[in-house]
């Protein structure tokens, strides 16, 4: 048997009768190693478990539609640190050798869980009168309860995710926590850019890691790499290369513990901060993060995101934790504001800006404030400034130039 259908297995595909219990049927009868192939229609479904061997493909005239109803979603067991009780799409809890594949779509349904009727909230507590469409678009939407964790693997071995397109996701997109061997290629995530907490991939605590060839647009960070949810773990020995990004809070996001991470031929455009690498609170080391020949062109946004059109962040202002070791080569930025190397107490060391230019440009809402201070989550919103003319700013920190 080459490949399970679920319409074997009671699936209808109209994208109207919920398939989950048919599709879970599959995947628990499958083999290891088999696919279960979604062809020829929209599969619509609640929460799905994977297992050890694992393959789910969906091919390229199929959907794997979320249910925009809450009560589709069951708790996986996995408690969040952050966001509670794990409501996914697709999960998979202490698995080896699962992959998803096939080149085909698999559809959220975030914008049904979102408030689209309260006021938008622009930066600053601004109020507008009559804003344009223009700027709400820009503006954080306000969630109702939504699935936390769309595709979620804990403590999984060997997971490949490849050829496939997520499109509306309500929360993280992939989300990998203590992980190891995790390849993530020639994806793309295209999410509603309201959305808060939209991110393309997230990894906690998660360790050989390669993400290649894949496109972002994310209403949150396009990658992370924290420890979000095992603080005491650790990121490390990362690739990621050849990707294109936007997004309304970070592009990149590195923090927590984390070391040995390379960026390379990185595309970054019309996104509110390039590159986020910030220390922990409660301490922690950062070492080793590498970008090279990255582009980011940054601006600012009408919304209350975090950040302000900063091409990059280098922080360890209001932490125990430590960074040493960052380094930009062969780099070019065009920004709103400068890039940032902020210390405290010598807690930032080994910054490296290598053939790297700088451009400041103030983007399409330059009436909204620059120069700025923006380093939330460690640091509450500050009204202090930077200097307005200002392609780098550097406080108690080490950098060096070469």
């Amino acid at each position: 048997m080459e490949s399970a259908d679920p319409r074997v297995f009671g699936a209808i595909a109209d994208g109207t009768v919920l398939d989950t219990a048919a599709l879970q049927r599959a995947i628990d009868a499958a083999p290891r190693g088999v696919a279960v192939r979604l062809s020829g229609g929209t599969f619509l479904s609640g929460t799905l478990e994977l297992h050890s061997g694992s393959i789910l493909e969906i091919a390229p005239d199929a959907v794997l539609e979320g249910s925009p109803d809450i009560a589709d979603y069951r708790d996986c067991g996995f408690h969040h640190r952050e966001m509670g009780e794990t409501l996914s799409l697709i999960f998979a809890l202490g698995a080896n050798d699962v992959e998803i594949r096939g080149g085909g779509t698999i559809r959220f349904n975030g914008s049904a869980f979102m408030d689209w009727d309260a006021p938008p909230r622009f930066r600053n507590g601004a109020v507008l009168a009559d804003p344009s469409p223009e700027l709400v678009a820009e503006t954080i939407c306000p969630v109702r309860k939504r699935p936390s964790q769309p595709v979620f693997f804990d403590s999984c071995r060997h997971v490949r995710i490849h050829d496939v397109k997520a499109v509306d996701s309500p929360c993280w997109t992939f989300t990998f926590s203590d992980c190891e061997d995790v390849e993530v290629e020639r994806v793309s995530v295209d999410n509603n850019l309201r959305i808060p907490n939209s991110d393309g991939v997230h990894f906690s605590a998660s360790r050989r890691i390669r993400v290649r060839d894949c496109d972002f647009s994310c209403g949150d960070d396009c990658f992370a790499a924290t420890c979000i949810t095992d603080p005491d773990g650790e990121c490390r020995d990362i690739l990621v290369e050849k990707c294109r990004m936007r997004s309304r809070s970070a592009a990149i996001r590195v923090g927590h513990n984390a070391s040995h991470v390379l960026f390379r031929d990185i595309e970054i455009a019309d996104t509110n901060r390039g590159v986020c690498v910030y220390a922990r609170k409660s301490g922690g080391a950062i070492s080793d993060i590498r970008f090279e020949r990255l582009r980011a062109e940054t601006r600012l946004f009408a919304g209350d995101w975090w950040g302000k059109g900063e091409p990059f962040v280098v922080s360890g202002a209001g932490a125990a934790g430590t960074i040493d070791g960052v380094s930009f080569r062969d780099c070019s930025f065009t920004s709103a504001n400068p890039g940032l190397a902020i210390g405290e107490r010598g807690n930032v060391r080994g910054v490296v800006l290598a053939n790297c230019s700088f451009r400041r440009a103030a983007g399409e809402n330059s009436s909204w404030p620059s120069g700025k201070c923006d380093l939330r989550p460690n640091v509450a919103l500050s009204d202090a400034t930077w200097p307005e003319d200002a392609s780098l700013y550097i406080r108690d920190a080490e950098v060096a130039f070469a």
